[in-house]
């Protein structure tokens, strides 16, 4: 019960996640074009006001609820990488670090109002692009 607890979890940190990166990738951009640059910027300083007071806490969930899950199916009893799930439950958490370190410092760069390097300009669109590999993997180490 206590496993199925941490998963649902997981499960609903990883859909506000997710669903925050898919709305400024995908909705935010159509709402530009339809109310123009002004009211765009508006939304989008009043949701960052509330993202970074959100967006913290869950990426906290989601790690500490992956990294119990994690715990289950790679430790010294079960080996590293003694079988396809465990192979791919590690690269599921390569792209997750890549995220969380995108993460940390975009609000690094908010938090000290400093410019972000180049392609970081385009962190959300490889965030959830990332996204959804890992969702596919999750998805995909219960069946091979």
């Amino acid at each position: 019960m206590e496993y199925t607890l941490i998963l649902i979890a997981h499960l609903l940190g990883a859909i506000i996640f997710i669903g925050f990166i898919f709305a400024d990738v995908i909705v935010f951009p159509a709402v530009k074009n339809k109310f123009g640059q002004e009211f765009h910027d508006n939304m989008i300083e009043a949701i960052v006001g509330r993202g970074l007071k959100i967006y913290p806490p869950i990426v906290l969930i989601l790690m500490g609820t992956g990294g119990y899950m994690f715990s289950k199916y790679i430790n010294s009893t079960l080996g590293y990488f003694s079988t396809s799930m465990q192979v791919l439950l590690w690269v599921k958490v390569f792209f997750v670090l890549l995220i969380v370190l995108g993460v940390i410092y975009t609000m690094y760069c908010k938090l000290t109002k400093t410019e972000p390097v180049g392609f970081m300009h385009y962190f959300h669109t490889y965030a959830l692009i990332l996204s959804i590999l890992i969702v596919i993997i999750a998805k995909f180490m219960f069946v091979v």
